[in-house]
């Protein structure tokens, strides 16, 4: 495991090293040797009776598919991608099957697999495997405090320098990802704790119009690919005539979803938050809803990660709609038909309302399912999931005629909205929960640990459209919105938008993150206070 599942480990550690000199050589094989022993304690640790072969060959299969995902995708391994792969559905699993894998597979894991299953193993009695065990932990201990001793500032460089390292170490890089997830969730407060349990609204004006707010959620969508913001091609032509606001300079929370869209949701904040503690207590929808405000969720992705738990939803993916499922997954435009079924129910009930669409937007590695052939604008395409052998010029176009795609379900629900702008007063809002590499550098797909992640994994389009309705109704003109959407934002700024928006007052609030705040700190005359409150 040492040798065939690390090559990305020692060739990182071996980068900028001085291979003349004979120190830097002394030191790289004082990590080997220590690591060695380290591995084959573990390994060790393992060999009980009835323990040791399933243990062996689990820990063979486990190495072998985290060193083909790192090798092929250059991503590191925390409890951030340990969580991810635990909340991945079976379609999203079955986009990162491909024949290397297998072959991966096969070879680091179920070759080594077969030798240990046939190898036989002899056990001695318990005491003697005990003290055995603790002599090696002994030795284990005395290398690595010998070693450390003599090469401290290489290695204390090598730590401060290149902390991708211990994820890239495999398989203490799985082991340690389950390690502190265990860890974070057994430390979570079982007790659910309410938060804006104070949430109140005014009443609603006889006269005033139902205000529906649509909140779409797009899935690995990086701002660098988007037209709006200055990209070169034409991915966003179908809300060139929307009158939209389009935000240049959003950060996103996280870097998968597992963390961004539990975090874009709370109240915690970026720099507060863990999946823990956000899941031990109630976020906006929760607020909303118990302001009064109809709360629903449509997801065709993997689920909404415990967001929508105390709120109606449905999941959309599993539509039959042969014109945008192919009986496996389904197109982005099935979100557009549930909204349709929704506004209309909000429409007749006449109250307020939050519908959020959740988009399966751009996710690869698959990128090429997830547009129609009507949105293939750009070509030639990568149509596989072994991105990684495209051109990058293939790869870029696929990515981008899935932008494409998600600007025309864009385009379509604002066009559903605006039909009925004599109804309903309405607000879209865009965001996407985090970006995506493409192989810059190495790197593909998203998840990198935040604080080493690229600008493209962390950089993320947002979009506003509102009608003429809801700008007199809220006091904002897309003008004014326009004039503060070049400030730097992120995540944390929806869910005070989303209170503000529906005039919900409690001391979760915070107005000096509140988008329509700042907007109406210019707002041109003419545009009134909020007729509805």
């Amino acid at each position: 495991m040492l040798a065939i599942d690390n090559p990305a480990f020692w060739r990182t550690l071996w980068a900028g090293r001085d291979v003349s000199s004979s120190r830097s050589l002394f030191a790289l094989a004082g990590v080997a040797l220590v690591l060695w022993a380290l591995l084959s304690l573990m390994v060790r640790l393992l060999c009980w009776p009835r323990l040791a072969k399933p243990a062996i060959v689990v820990l063979l299969l486990v190495a072998a598919a985290a060193a083909h995902f790192i090798g092929s995708y250059g991503i590191l391994i925390d409890k951030g991608m340990i969580r991810n792969v635990l909340q991945t559905d079976w379609r999203e699993a079955g986009d990162l099957v491909s024949l290397p894998l297998l072959i991966d597979l096969a070879l680091r894991g179920l070759l080594p697999a077969a030798l240990v299953v046939a190898l036989r193993i002899e056990f001695g009695p318990w005491r003697a495997a005990t003290m055995g065990i603790a002599r090696h932990a002994a030795l284990t201990i005395g290398l690595a405090l010998a070693f450390a001793a003599t090469f401290y500032g290489d290695y204390a460089s090598a730590a401060r320098n290149q902390r991708e390292l211990r994820h890239l170490l495999t398989p203490t890089n799985v082991l340690n990802g389950f390690y502190g997830l265990w860890k974070e969730r057994s430390r979570a407060d079982v007790k659910l704790t309410q938060v804006g349990e104070d949430a109140r609204r005014a009443p609603m004006l006889p006269q005033a119009r139902p205000l529906l707010v649509v909140l779409v959620v797009g899935e690995t969508a990086r701002a660098a690919n988007f037209s709006l913001g200055g990209y070169g091609r034409p991915t966003n032509q179908a809300l060139a005539d929307k009158e939209v606001v389009y935000f240049p300079n959003v950060t996103a929370c996280g870097t998968d979803t597992a963390t961004s869209l539990p975090c874009m949701f709370s109240d915690l904040g970026a720099e507060r938050f863990s999946a823990a503690a956000a899941g031990a207590r109630e976020n906006v929808l929760d607020i909303l809803a118990r302001a009064g405000v109809s709360v629903r969720w449509l997801d065709n992705n993997s689920g909404c990660k415990g967001v929508c738990r105390r709120v109606p939803s449905a999941d959309l993916s599993r539509s039959t709609d042969p014109a945008l499922c192919d009986g496996r997954e389904c197109l982005d435009g099935v979100l557009v038909n549930g909204l349709r079924e929704g506004l209309a129910t909000s429409v007749r009930a006449g109250a307020d309302g939050l519908i959020v669409l959740h988009m399966k937007g751009s996710h690869g590695p698959a990128y090429h399912r997830r547009y129609p052939p009507s949105s293939r604008r750009f070509e030639p395409t990568c149509d596989t999931n072994e991105i990684q052998r495209c051109s990058q010029d293939a790869l870029r176009n696929t990515y981008d005629n899935g932008i494409v795609y998600t600007s025309e379900v864009l385009a379509q629900t604002i066009d559903l909205l605006a039909a009925q702008a004599d109804r309903v007063d309405s607000v879209l809002l865009y965001v996407s929960d985090h970006g995506e590499s493409l192989g810059e550098k190495g790197v593909y797909l998203h998840g990198l640990p935040r604080i080493m992640a690229p600008a493209e994994q962390t950089s993320i389009p947002m979009i506003a459209w509102l009608s003429a309705g809801a700008q007199q109704r809220l006091g904002v003109s897309r003008a004014a919105l326009q004039q503060t959407a070049s400030k730097s934002y992120s995540h944390d700024n929806l869910a005070p938008t989303l209170l503000g928006s529906f005039g919900v007052q409690t001391r979760a609030y915070r107005a000096e993150l509140d988008l329509l705040v700042q907007a109406r700190a210019v707002r041109e005359p003419g545009l009134g206070d909020r007729a509805s409150r």
